[in-house]
């Protein structure tokens, strides 16, 4: 159904899904983009999803009166019987599908029936309440409605916000102007939706399940949106998502995993909530964020537990720090007088300056550098501080990177990484280290049992279920969940690199 509604728009495929989405969800859909970016060609192709479907358009200015929007008042009943009803056959209460454009330039008489028409699918027409047959209302408009106008409550109806804009890319733009007229689109009736199936449809929809994951999830949105809005400089309104329109939300996921063929919503679902929250086009950037994070959210939060208890136990152990180290046999040389060698360091062979080691602290980051040494070919740690016995300038901006230098009990935590130094003796064998017994030793498996079958595990169930289609997340979309879900990898990588060292240290 999506390819035929799609066929000859361009870049446009998106907002088309959505149009669809929300009108199966049952709620209306709002277009902001300049003119000529097919916002009624949108309206026009949802008609086709819809058998027996009426269309209904309409351009709005400041004159546009309730009459053109709803028909005209009939004069005979008026006369004759005294009744005050309009004609409504033709006009917006008939129409299925309803394409209001420069939606904020209507009058407040329009804009108010349309409060009733939008959110309880009735009008009222004299005496009578007609139950509309409206399956999608989309309304555009090349601006966001005013302040202190009254039309907050209208800007809440519209569930589905979607951005309008010309064609991005060159090679798309080209095909579009060299483009032959596309004859009329026609839908085969066997992918149509008839009025009994989208009554079915929504009753099925009511049985999609909501998992515990996915409300924790809508939590860390809320609470972010709340912190947010109470930001100074920010205004409170911008991140204000009502009680109403989050049920409509949670609705609206729903429908999403049904049409997809799920019996329960997932994380794929959560990136539509793009769309559903942004109240101003400043506030778009920091919604993406807050949405595509709380994919994540959790993992982070686990791992943060794994990497404050590695902290801590590290912390533990270095109270009980020896009185003296004893260098390793270096390759270039025998016994080091100068150097502790630092283990398991990831860039390769990497020497500590031994005279450094007593200015560095336990509980709190000193500034240093790492930088090669030809000569050794090693690198090599140094410590900054006051009196330090070495000239930081000589090495050049591009062979010196700056590091956070800390001491453990055995080794130097370098930029929240611990590593242990070499040993001539050792571990497992009677030496300095040995025979001490603490608490924290069992630590870092846990650790790393947890990160590894918990976090890793669930990250790659998320990893797993973007693989697999959703018809309406947008290549962007899938682009943002992706920079997110790298991002907890990379940490996931650098946490248990930090574990592993740690077992050296604990």
């Amino acid at each position: 159904m999506l390819d035929v509604m799609s066929t000859g728009i361009y870049e446009k495929e998106h907002i088309i899904a959505m149009s669809l989405l929300s009108a199966v969800a049952g709620e209306s859909i709002f277009l902001l983009g300049p003119p000529g970016t097919a916002k009624s060609l949108v309206a026009r192709r949802l008609k086709l999803a819809f058998s027996q479907s009426n269309a209904f358009e309409y351009l709005m200015s400041r004159f546009s009166t309730p009459d053109e929007i709803f028909g005209p008042v009939s004069i005979s009943l008026l006369k004759n019987e005294d009744r005050y009803e309009r004609v409504v056959d033709g006009f917006m209460p008939t129409a299925t599908v309803v394409f209001l454009d420069e939606i904020w330039k209507a009058s407040p008489s329009i804009q108010n029936t349309l409060l009733t028409a939008i959110n309880e699918r009735i009008f009222k027409n004299g005496r009578e309440t007609i139950s509309l047959p409206l399956k999608a209302l989309i309304a555009a408009s090349n601006e966001l409605p005013a302040e202190d106008e009254g039309l907050e409550a209208l800007w809440d109806r519209f569930l589905l916000r979607m951005v309008s804009n010309c064609i991005q890319s060159e090679t798309v733009f080209y095909k579009m102007i060299r483009q032959k007229p596309v004859v009329d689109v026609v839908m085969p009736n066997d992918l149509k939706i008839t009025d009994d199936l989208y009554l079915a449809w929504q009753q099925e929809i009511e049985n999609i399940q909501i998992p515990d994951s996915i409300l924790e999830t809508i939590t860390y949105i809320r609470k972010r949106l709340k912190a947010e809005g109470e930001k100074e400089g920010n205004n409170v309104m911008d991140y204000y998502v009502s009680d109403r329109r989050w049920k409509k939300c949670i609705h609206l996921l729903q429908t999403s995993a049904f049409l997809n063929g799920r019996g329960s919503i997932n994380n794929t679902d959560i990136p539509i909530l793009i769309h559903c929250l942004w109240n101003t086009t400043a506030s778009i950037p920091i919604i993406i964020d807050i949405v595509t994070g709380s994919l994540t959210q959790k993992l982070h939060r686990q791992m943060d537990q794994i990497d404050k208890a590695i902290d801590q136990a590290l912390k533990q152990v270095s109270q009980h720090e020896p009185e003296e180290l004893r260098s390793v046999e270096e390759e270039f040389g025998g016994l080091s007088l100068f150097y502790y060698h630092i283990q398991n360091y990831p860039l390769g062979k990497c020497l500590f300056f031994k005279t450094d080691y007593a200015h560095i602290a336990t509980y709190s980051d000193m500034d240093g550098i790492l930088y090669r040494d030809k000569q050794k070919d090693a690198l090599i740690v140094r410590a900054i501080y006051t009196g330090a016995p070495f000239d930081y300038q000589i090495k050049g901006d591009n062979n010196v990177k700056k590091v956070k230098l800390r001491k453990c009990n055995g080794g130097v935590i370098i930029d929240g990484i611990p590593y242990a130094f070499k040993r001539l003796n050792p571990i497992g064998s009677p030496g300095l280290f040995n025979n001490k017994i603490l608490p924290t030793a069992s630590i870092a498996d846990t650790a790393l049992t947890t990160l590894k079958c918990k976090v890793i595990s669930d990250l790659q169930d998320i990893k797993d279920s973007f693989g697999v289609e959703n018809l309406f997340l947008s290549d962007d979309d899938k682009k943002m969940a992706k920079k997110y879900l790298t991002s907890c990898e990379k940490r996931t990588k650098e946490l248990e690199v930090k574990i592993m060292n740690s077992k050296e240290l604990l």
